[in-house]
């Protein structure tokens, strides 16, 4: 007789002696045919999900459609969005023998679900939470097709616990179903033995402007060119007031934007003659590029730092694989809709890229700028899609062209982009993060600034400064949003920053009489000199 069963014997003694019976003890499970006795188990635990990255409560408020069935649904999806991973977490009354456990997921790329990496398995025992098993996903992110897969763990003796926990990240969206437990109430588990090992944080700090991938870029101007007019068109003097801070006296008083992004609006047709028209722009004399040069010797003069060169980063164009014939390039007519020979419009897009890259460094030797240095190509495209044909080979051309001409490639993604935590894996060589707080409006909460300070620290990024409008609300939020970077640390002298103002914004603010509006460009300004 084993000495579990002898203590539950003295103690039947003694309870019979009380007038009280205990229940009887499960039995070991080697003891019995684990398949007979196995039961369900999923109704008598309570489940519970837990956020395990940063709670975002955009992403609650999207994720809170999707949360109207129980995981133990067998028929209908529950979703989870983005914040990180989750776990999920059923807790028993008593101690079961667990021989079995299973969730089934969706993958829906063009809906932007996507299987988790892997699905972690673990049990608690004695204060501690143990590992049992990890199964990654048999079927790719790249995958297009709208499939299922059931992520699941088993054991034949079973695991003795009164908790068991599944773990998985979240990338974008994850839709689960099915949560099942199955084993005994009444046999006796093996405990786990394996105990779950903490994350390592990996944290290398925020981009800082001396660091040598920063490439020297403390605060860079985004600048969109190409269409809708003025709005879109540069001169000398739209660019003054961007590269010197002019007081309200009217006075040149320090340098301000040390580099300018170029890039396209997203009404540039994917064609050779819209990416043809694009380049034409961007070159012609008298405004853009040329207007900057210009700029910048008049600023060169006021701020007497003669030899002083701005700082430049060029725009490599996205192309989206689908039913777009982009025109000819070398004799050789380019599809992106694919063949049987390259379904994935590859060798096309490649091409498309190729030709419009050459074309942008040709025109920048011959264009032979002398107050301008380019120091960078910025991928224009602000995230990751795994589930579109041909994306990872998409991101690795343009980080090989912009290597082959001797560039770094440069990206800044959205708030929650697929990719982000692996933007150094995708081939980039500096990044910035977006953070969309302003572009909340009103309801915008203050967490977000936080969470994009931390995941900048975390990925060694730089942060987006973004203005929106020069309304009273978005005013109020500019003022919080550069507060709340200088207060944490995260202000110009310590953090590199990219600016996002719409459209010149900070212009309008600069020339505005209305002095809230004026008030916009200051600030700035002195968010940028302190």
């Amino acid at each position: 007789m084993d000495k579990r069963h002898l203590m539950w014997l003295m103690t039947t003694l003694t309870f019979v002696a009380l007038g009280m019976v205990p229940a009887m003890p499960r039995v070991l499970a080697d003891a019995v045919d684990p398949a007979a006795t196995q039961q369900d188990l999923t109704n008598l635990g309570t489940v519970s999900t837990t956020v395990t990255g940063l709670a975002d409560s955009v992403f609650e408020e999207d994720e809170q459609k999707y949360q109207h069935y129980a995981l133990t649904d067998d028929f209908n999806w529950t979703g989870f969005c983005h914040q990180g991973g989750r776990d999920v977490t059923i807790q028993f009354p008593n101690p079961v023998d667990v021989q079995h456990v299973e969730i089934t997921m969706e993958q829906n790329a063009a809906q932007g679900i996507y299987y988790p990496s892997d699905v972690q398995f673990e049990a608690y025992s004695n204060g501690q939470w143990y590992s049992l098993a990890t199964q990654p996903t048999s079927i790719p992110e790249s995958d297009d097709t709208n499939t299922t897969q059931v992520f699941q763990f088993n054991s034949s003796a079973g695991i003795e616990t009164d908790e068991i926990r599944l773990s998985f990240p979240v990338n974008l969206f994850v839709f689960a179903r099915g949560l099942d437990i199955a084993g005994s109430t009444t046999s006796v588990g093996a405990l786990p033995t394996s105990l779950v090992v903490p994350a390592q944080s990996t944290s290398v700090g925020a981009l800082t402007p001396n660091a040598l991938n920063a490439h020297g870029i403390a605060n860079m101007l985004l600048v969109p060119t190409g269409s809708y007019g003025p709005l879109g068109t540069w001169s000398e003097g739209d660019f003054v007031p961007m590269l010197e801070y002019i007081n309200p006296s009217g006075q040149a008083v320090a340098p301000l934007f040390d580099t300018m992004l170029f890039s396209p609006y997203a009404n540039v047709p994917d064609t050779v003659d819209g990416w043809t028209a694009y380049l034409n722009d961007l070159f012609q004399p008298g405004q853009q590029l040329s207007a900057l040069n210009g700029a910048v010797a008049l600023a060169n003069e006021s701020l007497n730092r003669p030899g002083y060169k701005e700082k430049v980063v060029l725009s490599i164009p996205y192309f989206p694989y689908g039913a777009v014939n982009f025109g000819s390039v070398d004799g050789q007519l380019l599809d992106f809709d694919g063949t049987a020979a390259d379904p994935d419009a590859l060798n096309a897009r490649d091409a498309a890229m190729s030709w419009y890259v050459n074309t942008l460094l040709n025109e920048w030797r011959s264009a032979n700028y002398q107050n301008l240095e380019l120091v960078g190509l910025y991928w224009d495209h602000e995230q990751f899609n795994p589930g579109l044909p041909g994306e990872q080979q998409i991101f690795e051309q343009a980080q090989m062209l912009a290597h082959s001409n001797g560039l770094p490639l440069f990206w800044i993604p959205f708030y929650g982009a697929n990719g982000t935590s692996q933007w150094q894996t995708l081939g980039l060589d500096t990044a910035w993060l977006q953070p969309n707080y302003i572009e909340q409006g009103a309801g915008a909460n203050i967490n977000r600034i936080s969470n994009a300070e931390k995941i900048a620290t975390h990925n060694g990024m730089g942060i987006e400064v973004e203005l929106t409008a020069l309304d009273a609300t978005t005013e109020s939020l500019y003022q919080t949003f550069l507060n709340e970077l200088s207060n944490d640390g995260f202000g110009s002298n310590n953090v590199s920053h990219a600016y996002y103002d719409g459209s010149k914004l900070l212009l309008d603010a600069e020339q505005s009489a209305n002095p809230a509006e004026r008030q916009v460009y200051d600030e700035t300004a002195a968010f940028m000199l302190h």
